[in-house]
């Protein structure tokens, strides 16, 4: 049905919300203002580093504190992250029927491409993009179509699936199709996906 796949990371491939509360909370120490750590950060995820700290911080936030986080996040990227159960298999079935695939992520792509290559998935990626590759970030579509034109594919063979409205869309505005994955920290106001995805598995059934 689709020759390539674009993945989100947080949320859809990956579970990283521990080591996000981790490096948020290394950080609130960092700056004194350990009393802002909130209780839900899964439900705070999504936009990348500088979103979570201005969801937190508020007026409060400074950019130097996007990059003690990013200092911490760079000692600390795979303390309690995981795979989703079963995406290195859908993964390499993706791979062994011919599929391209790429991670289109708003987490820095240095980051990115570390837990990927810890987690022993990296090498199952055509690319990697994350949310300071180009000059825009989901929900965006440049870097959705930034990705598919180094790809060299067009929007109609191509599915972005993701767990946060911005994966949706980013994939909708770059004209491919799209798929929620309903296992992740699923956040869809308005949006409506192609594709509802209860489990990675599903994601065979687009191939």
């Amino acid at each position: 049905m689709h020759r390539v796949f674009l993945f989100d990371l947080d949320g859809t491939l990956i579970d990283s919300a521990e080591d996000i509360a981790l490096c948020l909370r290394l950080t609130l120490e960092d700056i004194g203002m350990e009393d802002r750590m909130p209780e839900d950060v899964k439900s705070l995820i999504g936009g990348g580093i500088r979103a979570l700290l201005e969801r937190v911080l508020g007026e409060d936030f400074r950019e130097d504190h996007v990059r003690i986080f990013r200092g911490h996040y760079l000692d600390n990227p795979v303390v309690h992250t995981k795979l989703y159960p079963g995406v290195e298999e859908v993964l390499r079935t993706l791979k062994k029927k011919g599929k391209a695939t790429a991670v289109v992520s708003n987490k820095l792509e240095e980051l990115s491409r570390e837990i990927l290559k810890r987690l022993g998935v990296l090498d199952l990626f055509d690319l990697v993009v994350g949310g300071d590759t180009f000059e825009e970030k989901k929900p965006s579509p440049v870097p959705v179509r930034k990705t598919l034109d180094l790809i060299g594919c067009d929007p109609d063979e191509a599915v972005m699936i993701g767990d946060t409205e911005a994966d949706i869309v980013a994939g909708k505005g770059a004209g491919t199709k799209t798929a929620l994955a309903l296992w992740g920290y699923v956040k869809v106001n308005s949006e409506r996906p192609d594709y509802t995805l209860k489990t990675p598995k599903d994601i065979l059934s687009l191939a």
